[in-house]
């Protein structure tokens, strides 16, 4: 697979919960642009198996929400 670019933004929501504050939600906006479209369905396994490996993901109690963007060049 030929990956030109990998970009990520971030946000995170922040929540005041029984009188602490708690980042309750992180929204992960990943956007991989491939030089081939051929490489098109390698980039969307590759995004699905970092979403459910993530060892931060896994670790926090926050919602992770992840809307991947997959461009080509």
């Amino acid at each position: 697979m030929s990956v030109n670019l990998f970009e990520c933004k971030s946000k995170g929501k922040l929540e005041q919960v029984e009188g602490k504050f708690l980042m309750t939600e992180v929204i992960l906006e990943p956007v991989v642009t491939i030089k081939n479209e051929s490489d098109r369905e390698k980039a969307e396994k590759v995004l699905q198996k970092s979403e459910a490996n993530c060892l931060i993901s896994n670790s926090v109690k926050s919602k992770i929400t992840m809307i991947p963007q997959i461009k080509l060049k």
